[in-house]
């Protein structure tokens, strides 16, 4: 999903939610975008190249037509089963987190979105967990 998207989901959302939390709200841009820093750092290791630029365009190929293939079984830890859950459960002890969690379920909404239009199945992992397991057996 290109990010353009989640930043306007996420900013109308910070909007809706500024009356009840003020200026914390805006932590829902954060869970909504920022998260997607996770593919800077599965690039950074994967091809040992830092410019932001390349990733950028590595990752806006993958979504047009079958490109996404390369992609297949990456480790993008902010969009794992165990942040959500990790998310989720501060959620219950403070307000900032919540407000974070709320940004980052839209951002795997608009993500699940994608998917299901699109390739049809979970691109990247979504466990890390279950990735390093699959990765450890594979080497061996």
């Amino acid at each position: 999903m290109e990010t353009w998207k989640h930043f306007v989901v996420s900013a109308i959302l910070s909007a809706l939610i500024y009356p009840v939390f003020g200026w914390k709200s805006l932590l829902v841009i954060a869970g909504g975008v920022l998260i997607d820093v996770d593919h800077y750092f599965w690039y950074a290791y994967k091809y040992r190249r830092y410019g932001l630029t390349g990733c950028y365009r590595h990752f806006m190929k993958g979504l047009e037509g079958d490109n996404y293939k390369h992609n297949v079984g990456i480790l993008l830890v902010f969009h794992t089963i165990e942040f959500l859950i990790m998310c989720l459960l501060l959620s219950v002890f403070t307000d900032y987190a919540m407000i974070f969690t709320i940004g980052l379920l839209s951002h795997y909404i608009l993500d699940l979105i994608y998917l299901i239009n699109g390739p049809k199945f979970f691109i990247a992992s979504t466990s890390t967990i279950s990735w390093l397991f699959k990765n450890k057996i594979q080497k061996v």
